[in-house]
């Protein structure tokens, strides 16, 4: 009975060293590493942003991330640093399990106490020099400086409002910047796009932890590629605006959003970009003066004549995407 005992035991974990080795071989998804990031600020863990790259990339659902143990032992391995991954083209003995590594530097780090005439506040300020290498080829795939403030205290106007103000100021930055990051690689490799269509709503290919509720996108049909005529790389597409939906339901893995306006079919495989904060607030204002004169031309339309005219008119005008 012992026997069958610790041979069962020994089949179970053989099945589950094969069921885990299967899964990894199945999966398409690019194994991503964070590697280290410099800092002329002494004071400053850059561990923390490392830590809130991982987490934002991993919410993504789009990359596996290399354990950082195994990373700091592949590179001990090398006898380099994760600068040295960088130097030149070519494969790189020993990373073959990674594909893209990250890294960067702190380039600003500080607290700036501003005046606001009836009150002070402080304002903590943080920027950051990225890249990101494809480990295979060598070529930097995404060089970025990304630069985030936040106001983390107020005073009245006599006092200083940064006095006594910590290094723990700086954590909803990093959080805010490493998203940042995440969605700039994200769209960079796997754009937001359409994964099933319907009369009315559209399902994305991102879920929650990434889209958010109620957030709008733009919805574009890529036309043929065009390349540089010195390198034949392919530098672009030509894109024409489709729709403008609105995310409406967030699930795991995709979200279902609502089509707000439309200009033109719509297909599976279709790009949806993402909106800045200004965008955003454009677009909410197109979509409001839009309902706003489908409401006016019902009234108006309810009997024929020049008023009718007119606010079609204005309808088409407000609801024309631009």
């Amino acid at each position: 009975m012992k026997n069958i005992t610790i041979n069962l035991k020994a089949f179970l974990g053989l099945f589950l060293v094969l069921s885990s080795t299967f899964a990894l071989a199945q999966s398409n998804k690019p194994i991503v590493a964070v590697g280290s990031f410099e800092s002329s600020f002494n004071n400053y863990d850059t561990r923390n942003i490392q830590t809130a790259i991982e987490t934002a990339l991993s919410k993504t659902q789009k990359f596996s991330l290399m354990e950082r143990g195994r990373l700091d032992q592949l590179l001990a391995e090398q006898g380099m640093g994760a600068n040295g991954l960088v130097n030149g083209p070519g494969q790189i003995g020993g990373f073959d399990g990674v594909d893209y590594l990250i890294y960067g530097r702190v380039t600003q780090l500080g607290l700036e106490a501003q005046n606001l005439f009836i009150m002070s506040a402080c304002e903590a300020k943080l920027g950051l020099d990225i890249r990101v290498v494809d480990v295979r080829t060598g070529e930097i795939r995404l060089s970025e400086t990304l630069q985030q403030d936040d106001q983390v205290n107020t005073s009245d106007t006599q006092s200083d409002p940064c006095r006594g103000i910590g290094i723990s100021a700086f954590d909803n930055l990093t959080a805010s910047t490493a998203r940042e990051l995440a969605e700039k690689l994200t769209q960079n490799l796997f754009p937001v796009k359409l994964a099933k269509v319907s009369s009315d709503e559209v399902y994305l290919n991102y879920g929650e932890g990434f889209l958010d509720n109620g957030e709008v996108l733009k919805v574009v049909s890529l036309g043929e590629g065009f390349e540089d005529p010195d390198t034949g790389e392919i530098i672009g597409a030509e894109e024409e605006l489709r729709a403008v939906v609105r995310v409406t339901k967030l699930r795991p893995k995709f979200s279902i959003a609502k089509i707000v306006l439309q200009s033109g079919s719509l297909s599976v495989g279709d790009v949806a970009n993402r909106l800045s904060k200004k965008a955003q607030k454009s677009a909410d204002k197109m979509i409001s003066a839009c309902k706003k004169a489908i409401s006016s031309m019902d009234k108006a339309c309810k009997k024929d004549g020049s008023k009718c005219d007119k606010a079609m008119e204005k309808k088409v005008a407000a609801c024309t995407l631009k």
